[in-house]
């Protein structure tokens, strides 16, 4: 930062020592040429050394820097929820192909430290227990193990 005000001081005393000088010979082209030509380099130069310069800024608050702002929760909320409502629609369309109408879909989902979305559980609830039993024998092999099934019905 030092140097970036030593060669603003610079240009600024070399662009008015330009400026008293073409005002002493106000109508010599030659003058006027130099004088654009030592202007431009200075310009140019000056830019070089903003664009080269290191910036160091400071360092975020604590909290900030932590990730637990009520805007990052907030915006977890929302993709866990839409996530969610995914997965019930998922279930759903998977159910109908299967000829099973559930009274009530509810998934609920992880996410994970990679924003990987994980289906944990899938509950469902049905009127029959015939239809009960033929979603949890659908969603056990579909959804695998790692996912808790709970299948109830109206009798139950």
């Amino acid at each position: 930062m030092e140097t970036m005000t030593q060669n603003a001081a610079v240009i600024c005393g070399v662009m008015l020592a330009a400026e008293l000088t073409a005002r002493l010979c106000p109508k010599d082209k030659m003058l006027g040429f130099v004088k654009s030509l030592v202007v431009l380099t200075l310009l140019a130069s000056g830019a070089a050394a903003l664009l080269g310069a290191e910036w160091k800024l400071p360092p975020l608050p604590e909290a900030q820097q932590e990730g637990d702002s009520p805007l990052e929760h907030y915006v977890e909320d929302q993709m866990e929820q839409a996530a969610a409502e995914q997965w019930e629609a998922y279930l759903r369309g998977l159910l109908a192909a299967a000829g099973l109408e559930a009274k009530k879909i509810l998934a609920e989902v992880d996410i994970g430290g990679e924003s990987s979305i994980v289906l944990t559980k899938a509950g469902v609830r049905f009127r029959f227990e015939s239809d009960a039993q033929r979603a949890r024998a659908l969603l056990e092999n579909v959804l695998g193990p790692e996912t808790a099934v709970e299948v109830t019905w109206d009798g139950a």
